[in-house]
């Protein structure tokens, strides 16, 4: 997931007015928990790991011969980088199937009417949200019979 889809959802999940806070307290979080501390935990790791794969001043190791002896140790290391970003993954598919779950239950939850209700055999809807809901709208005269009021504005004739 990228960081523009992270930021997005923090600030959707939370009110209007609190949407700076969600975007500082993610940036502080996602600090401190992630890019800050897991380059110099891995190179612990790596160096508890293989102790002689140390890089000198010079850009070179300090000790090339007993590098390659320590492979399995830079292998081992990478393993633990690599289960990290798993970890990470993990978690957004976790959270992203809850979300999923609670976006299903809220549509089910919703009661809308207008796309609920059924229509008649003729295709007419009778006694209908939808019927009521459009006989509210309908300018004065639409409604009337074919030998209507004198005084419709659709007749053609300037009323009194």
């Amino acid at each position: 997931m990228t960081q523009t889809m992270v930021n997005l959802i923090s600030m959707l999940a939370v009110d209007r007015c609190h949407r700076p806070n969600a975007v500082a307290f993610l940036m502080l979080t996602s600090h401190i928990l992630g890019d800050v501390p897991l380059p110099i935990i891995l190179g612990l790791i790596k160096d508890k790991l293989a102790p002689s794969c140390r890089v000198g001043p010079s850009g070179d190791f300090a000790d090339p011969k007993q590098c390659e002896a320590e492979e399995l140790g830079i292998r081992k290391s990478l393993a633990i980088a690599y289960a990290w970003v798993l970890w990470a993954l993990l978690f957004y598919e976790l959270c992203r199937r809850f979300a999923k779950r609670e976006i299903g239950k809220a549509r089910a939850e919703e009661h809308n009417t207008l796309l609920m209700q059924e229509e008649e055999d003729d295709g007419t809807r009778e006694d209908s949200a939808f019927a009521y809901y459009h006989s509210q709208f309908q300018p004065e005269g639409l409604n009337q019979s074919a030998g209507g009021d004198e005084s419709s504005p659709l007749n053609g004739r300037d009323n009194p």
